[in-house]
């Protein structure tokens, strides 16, 4: 048997005048935005990030490997997340 561990992570467009100092929050969207917030989700590719123990040694390979994974899908994904700013999906 070996350890798995997945994630997800969102990166959600706060336009001025939204967000929590502004008190102006919508109700959670299904893809972890709010209130018409544009969102992109990542998740693990391929299962996630798998170890046949759960030392230190491990926890640091594995915070690595997602850290990596999330690089490289953020990069990919630039484009697409800097044009929320001007309203574009």
């Amino acid at each position: 048997m070996a350890y798995r561990v997945t994630y997800q992570v969102n990166v959600d467009w706060v336009g001025p005048g939204t967000g929590p100092m502004s008190l102006n929050l919508g109700p959670p969207l299904p893809q972890g935005g709010r209130g018409g917030a544009q969102t992109v989700e990542f998740s693990n590719k391929q299962g996630g990030q798998n170890s046949l123990t759960f030392l230190t040694a491990d926890i640091t390979a594995l915070t690595n490997a997602i850290a990596a994974d999330m690089v490289t899908q953020f990069t990919a994904a630039q484009a697409r997340i800097q044009a929320f700013s001007t309203g574009n999906p």
